[in-house]
C-alpha cells in the first residue's frame, strides 16, 4: 500500500490553523517556543515536514542496522581482586552483559580477578590508575582475552599514545563535562575537541584514519531534559562523522563512533531514593533513544556515606533489563527518527554545539590552556545557573527544592571525583 498517497496532504498553514485553534488564546511564542536558558537554545514545539524537509543526515540515526539492542554496562571497582571477581560475578548473572573494572589498587592479581569470567563473550574495559599500569594491562590482557583491550580512563596523554598501544581501543571521556553542571552543547563540543586532538595524535603516530578512527571510544553523561539528552547523542554522532570525514576515510564504518551513556548525579537526592529510580529509568530511556552502545546506569547512593546499596545497585541493572525485556526498546531502530519537533530541536543542538567545537579549535583545540580556560568558565556559569534556578525554585527537583520526603534519614554525599579542574555539581547540596 502506498501510505502517503492513501491521505491528502496537510499543510503548514492547516497544521499552524489547528494549534492555534487548540491554543484558546494563549500566545504561540509563549506557549510552544521552548527558550532554555540552562542549555542556551531555543526551539519550536511545533514543527513540520516543511520546517525540517532538509534535516535528514548521514549517521544521525545511529549505526545500528539489526535492532536496537544496547551493551548493559556495570562498574566493578577493584579493591581487593577476590571481592570484585564475586561482583563481576553476581552482576552478569543480573543482566548485565559489559564490566567496567576501575583499578584502584597498584598491583593486580589478574588470575584471581579474572576467575570464571568469560571475558571473550562479554564486553570489558578498564580505567587504570596511571601510565605505567596500562602498560602493563596491555601486555598481559591477551593471556585472558582474544577481544581487544578498551581503555576508559585519562591516564594515557594523547603525547603518551604511540605503537606500544596500537590495537587498545581507548575512550574520550566527556561525562565529567556534565557531572561539573554544563549543558549539552558544552559537552559536545569538548567530546568532538578532545576526540579530533586524540586522532591526531594516532595520526601523528603513523595510523591511518580507518584505524585510528576505529582506536577511539567516547563516554558520555546522561542529562535529566529528556528530548535534549536524545537530542545531544543524535548531534554528536552526526558531527563526529562530520569530523572523521574531513580526512577522507577509505571505510565507511570509520564515521561512526561508539558512546558509553552513563548516568551522574548532579540531580540526584538522597532523601527520595524512589524518585531517583524515575529519574534513572527516563535518562536511560533517552540515551536508548539516542542510539547509545552502552548505557551504564550508576546505583543513585553510590557517593552517599555509610549506605547500603543492595537495593540501588540491583535496580541500576533492573532498569536496562526493564526496557529490553519487558519495554522492547531493543527492537526498533531509531524509533523516534523522523520527528519533525526533534530534528528542529537536534538542528538547533548542532549548531550550537559546532560553533562552540570551531571556538575551542581556533584556540588550539582543548589541550591549549586558552580553550581550556575559554570552555572552563562557560561550564560554571551553566552550574551556577543551575543552582540559582534550584535555590529560586524557577525549576523544580523533587526530594531537594520541592517534597523532600519526611520518611527518608539524614545521608550525607561523599566527596565525589574531580573533573577537568571542576568540582561535581550535586543540587542537592544547595
Amino acid at each position: 500500500m502506498k501510505l502517503f498517497t492513501e491521505f491528502q496532504q496537510t499543510t503548514h498553514e492547516e497544521w499552524r490553523s489547528l494549534v492555534d485553534k487548540e491554543l484558546k488564546g494563549l500566545s504561540y511564542e509563549d506557549t510552544l517556543t521552548k527558550k532554555d536558558e540552562i542549555e542556551e537554545i531555543d526551539f519550536s514545539k511545533f514543527a513540520d515536514e516543511r520546517e525540517n524537509s532538509s534535516s535528514q543526515l548521514t549517521f544521525e540515526r545511529c549505526s545500528k542496522s539489526k535492532n536496537n539492542d544496547w551493551f548493559i554496562g556495570k562498574i566493578i571497582e577493584v579493591k581487593d581482586e577476590k571481592i570484585a571477581n564475586q561482583e563481576a560475578l553476581t552482576a552478569l548473572n543480573q543482566g548485565a552483559n559489559s564490566l567496567t573494572f576501575v583499578l584502584l589498587k597498584k598491583n593486580i592479581l589478574w588470575e584471581a580477578l579474572f576467575a570464571e569470567i568469560g571475558l571473550d563473550f562479554i564486553e570489558t574495559q578498564f580505567k587504570t590508575l596511571d601510565f605505567e599500569q596500562s602498560k602493563k594491562l596491555k601486555d598481559v590482557f591477551g593471556k585472558f582475552s582474544k577481544k581487544r583491550l578498551i581503555l576508559l580512563n585519562d591516564s594515557i596523554e594523547n603525547n603518551q599514545i604511540d605503537s606500544a598501544f596500537q590495537g587498545v581501543q581507548l575512550a574520550v571521556n566527556s561525562y565529567g563535562i556534565h557531572q561539573a553542571g554544563g549543558n549539552a552543547t558544552q559537552e559536545i563540543a569538548f567530546a568532538l575537541s578532545a576526540g579530533h586532538a586524540a586522532l591526531h595524535s594516532l595520526l601523528n603516530n603513523g595510523s591511518s584514519i580507518d584505524d585510528a578512527a576505529a582506536m577511539l571510544r567516547f563516554e558520555m553523561g546522561i542529562g535529566a531534559n529528556y528530548f535534549i539528552e536524545v537530542a545531544k547523542f543524535k548531534v554528536f554522532r552526526k558531527l563526529w562523522a562530520n569530523v572523521v570525514d574531513a580526512y577522507k576515510p577509505k571505510e565507511n564504518c570509520s564515521h561512526s563512533c561508539f558512546i558509553y551513556a552513563k548516568t551522574g548525579f548532579v540531580n540526584k537526592s538522597l532523601k527520595d531514593p524512589y524518585t531517583n529510580l524515575l529519574r534513572q529509568s527516563t535518562e536511560a530511556m533517552s540515551a536508548v533513544l539516542g542510539g547509545a552502545n552502552e548505557i551504564q546506569v550508576q546505583a543513585y547512593d553510590k557517593y552517599a556515606q555509610s549506605a547500603d546499596r543492595t537495593l540501588s545497585e540491583r535496580m541500576a541493572l533492573n532498569i536496562s533489563n526493564i526496557l529490553k525485556e519487558e519495554s522492547y526498546f531493543d527492537k526498533v531502530i531509531d524509533p523516534l527518527g523522523g520527528s519533525y519537533n526533534l530534528e528542529d530541536l537536534s538542528r538547533s543542538l548542532e549548531l550550537k554545539s559546532w560553533s562552540l567545537f570551531q571556538e575551542l579549535e581556533k584556540m588550539g583545540g582543548i589541550e591549549a590552556d586558552e580553550a581550556r580556560i575559554h570552555l572552563t568558565e562557560k561550564i560554571k556559569k551553566t552550574a551556577a545557573l543551575r543552582k540559582e534556578k534550584i535555590a529560586k525554585g524557577e525549576n523544580i527537583l523533587i526530594g531537594v527544592n520541592k517534597y523532600p520526603s519526611p520518611d527518608e534519614k539524614q545521608a550525607n554525599w561523599m566527596e565525589l571525583p574531580y573533573y577537568f579542574g571542576l568540582d561535581s555539581l550535586i543540587l542537592e547540596k544547595q
